[in-house]
């Protein structure tokens, strides 16, 4: 809980931070999943945007007291994270935005790892990977009919195996999927 605070209160100073915006672009593991102004007037919204910068305050105060979440961050450059809810109206919209996000990834090389189809329910998990098994970013689209959307963009060094706990840690849709999943 105490981290949660922290974090939150590390978002608040990046407002003041900004002229120190990062070109996140240029990292193999940034993804454009476009805009979602469209769903800022949904009834339930998150956006979370913690660069760089942050995330290195959030793992200097956390290697003391959860030295464990200060390995998980150790690589990372940018979390993105759009979730909404969703119903009947946005769930196609939304499950189209993913499957156009799914041709995207696959044709600039992605490595789908998780892949969910039924009834009411659109999950696809991606990684970006380099040579000696480097993973340079992570996207997940996420969408449940009159549940929830979720699209989320790590960028950095990744460690796969702490993903799910990065998740849980920051109660991240769809990522503790990961380890179960796999």
């Amino acid at each position: 809980m105490k981290t949660k605070i922290v974090l939150m209160l590390m978002m608040f100073l990046s407002i003041a931070l900004l002229a120190q915006k990062n070109d996140y672009t240029r990292y193999k593991g940034y993804v454009d999943l476009g805009s979602f102004d469209s769903f800022d007037d949904s009834e339930q919204f998150t956006e979370v945007l913690i660069e760089e910068h942050l995330i290195r305050m959030v793992a200097k105060v956390a290697k003391n007291r959860e030295p464990e979440l200060s390995d998980i961050l150790e690589g990372i450059k940018l979390v993105k994270v759009h979730a909404f809810e969703t119903d009947d109206s946005s769930f196609e919209e939304l499950k189209d935005r993913a499957s156009k996000i799914d041709g995207e990834l696959l044709s600039k090389d992605w490595d789908r790892i998780v892949k969910v189809r039924s009834r009411g329910e659109f999950v696809n998990v991606y990684i970006k990977t380099g040579n000696e098994d480097l993973i340079y970013g992570l996207v997940v689209a996420s969408v449940e009919k009159n549940g929830e959307a979720a699209f989320v963009n790590i960028v950095g060094d990744i460690n796969l195996e702490t993903i799910g706990r990065l998740g849980d840690q920051f109660d991240i849709p769809s990522l503790g999927r990961i380890n179960r999943d796999n």
